[in-house]
């Protein structure tokens, strides 16, 4: 096997760094994780995540979060118009709202660390996740402005529509993080397909 070049084992250090903070946040906590903790668990000296991150622990979870927000964003951009105008709109909205539950809900670890460390994000972090939520909802309620063109739902508050729905989805997101069944349905398709079809039986009444 060929030997690794000095970049390829910076870069799979960095890594590490950042999965096996990310993975003792989420069991310990932040503030209950020391940094010694994380570095032993990788065999190295304290210096090491200093090196990769000087600003310690603050700022591995600052590029932590920015990382997962930037891949986040891409991936949704990914879900064009043009991929779902096609679709019937039961079947655009279950494809929207399963790629939004999929990215959010693919790294459990990180989600409970925003949940319990949110405190910890600062303005920009936090500005990023707000713009984040809200331009879900604005491209939820411009599809459904192109559907009611279509005539195939009634004239509504769209923008409040598509708040009401992301709330639905973010009731089964909350307990699958928190591990407390908040709604009854523990399959996350099965709970999909019934929140969009009862919000179905009421935008098409």
């Amino acid at each position: 096997m060929a030997q690794l070049t000095r970049k390829e084992q910076a870069t799979a250090t960095r890594e590490k760094l950042l999965e096996t903070a990310k993975n003792l946040f989420a069991e310990m906590g932040y503030h209950g994780t020391p940094v010694r903790a994380i570095t032993r668990q990788i065999q190295k000296g304290d210096g090491i995540l200093y090196h990769y991150f000087p600003g310690g622990k603050q700022e591995i979870m600052s590029v932590l979060l920015r990382e997962s927000f930037e891949h986040r964003v891409y991936e949704i951009k990914q879900l064009t118009n043009e991929t779902i105008e096609h679709l019937p709109m039961r079947e655009a909205l279950l494809a929207i709202m399963g790629k939004i539950n999929e990215l959010f809900l693919d790294d459990l670890d990180l989600m409970r660390i925003l949940f319990r460390e949110n405190d910890l994000l600062d303005l920009e972090e936090a500005k990023q996740l707000s713009v984040m939520m809200s331009e879900r909802v604005e491209s939820i309620a411009d599809f459904l402005r192109r559907r009611h063109a279509k005539g195939e739902i009634r004239t509504m508050n769209f923008t409040l529509a598509a708040r009401q729905l992301m709330s639905m989805w973010m009731q089964f997101t909350y307990s699958a993080i928190i591990g407390i069944a908040v709604v009854s349905e523990p399959d996350v398709v099965a709970y999909l397909e019934e929140m969009v079809d009862f919000t179905l039986s009421l935008w098409q009444a």
